[in-house]
């Protein structure tokens, strides 16, 4: 099986090497700001919204909507939706699905991650703000957990939000062709990349404490 997952991998990889090198003419930085820009606004918020929460990865997104709409109402879309999926990942995780899933993890031995009420704040920055796993995983197992939807999405949603800046500045920079757009982005994202550090500091000194 692993063999096989590693010829698949291959094989993925070299079609899109493949699909860019043939597409390369059509690739120029002009043509690519051209189909942002030109990207209906409501079928592309809409599809924002949904896809997302499918799987779909959300890094796409937030370039096409710094393309698109620039740096301000960008982010301002890219930051309704990200609200929106932890709505709709929160709703769907506390129904019927919450049931099923603790129930299936109960006949193994285990049981569904529980957080304390005095490290929900903490874990769900912290769990946000880790990279790695996909951005979809991320909310329906943060959504799992015992954590009050006011923090699941004030502080989660927040990061995300933040770390969003990013890749909608980059896009922003590339359409008005003003840097400032990116070294705003760079400094909120670095300012809050040194707090999470400050804040695990001092979570780290706390815990030694006691």
């Amino acid at each position: 099986m692993k063999i096989l997952k590693i010829i698949a991998a291959i094989g993925v990889a070299a079609l899109l090497g493949w699909l860019i090198y043939a597409n390369r003419e059509h690739l120029a930085k002009d043509e690519v700001i051209a189909y942002g820009r030109g990207l209906p606004a409501g079928w592309f918020i809409v599809l924002f919204a949904i896809l997302p929460l499918l799987g779909f990865p959300i890094s796409i997104f937030l370039i096409l909507a710094g393309l698109r709409f620039g740096l301000v109402w960008g982010m301002t879309v890219s930051a309704a939706c990200i609200y929106f999926h932890h709505l709709a990942a929160y709703r769907i995780c506390h129904g019927r699905l919450r049931e099923r899933i603790a129930g299936f993890v109960k006949k193994r031995g285990h049981k569904l991650p529980s957080v304390r009420g005095s490290n929900g704040v903490w874990f769900t920055l912290m769990f946000s703000a880790v990279h790695g796993p996909p951005y979809t995983f991320k909310i329906y197992l943060l959504a799992l957990t015992n954590v009050p939807f006011r923090i699941y999405a004030g502080v989660g949603g927040t990061t995300y939000i933040l770390f969003g800046l990013i890749p909608v500045g980059a896009a922003a920079v590339a359409t008005k062709m003003d840097v400032t757009y990116l070294y705003v982005a760079i400094a909120v994202v670095s300012a809050t990349a040194l707090a999470f550090n400050h804040f695990r500091s001092r979570r780290k000194e706390i815990g030694q404490t006691d």
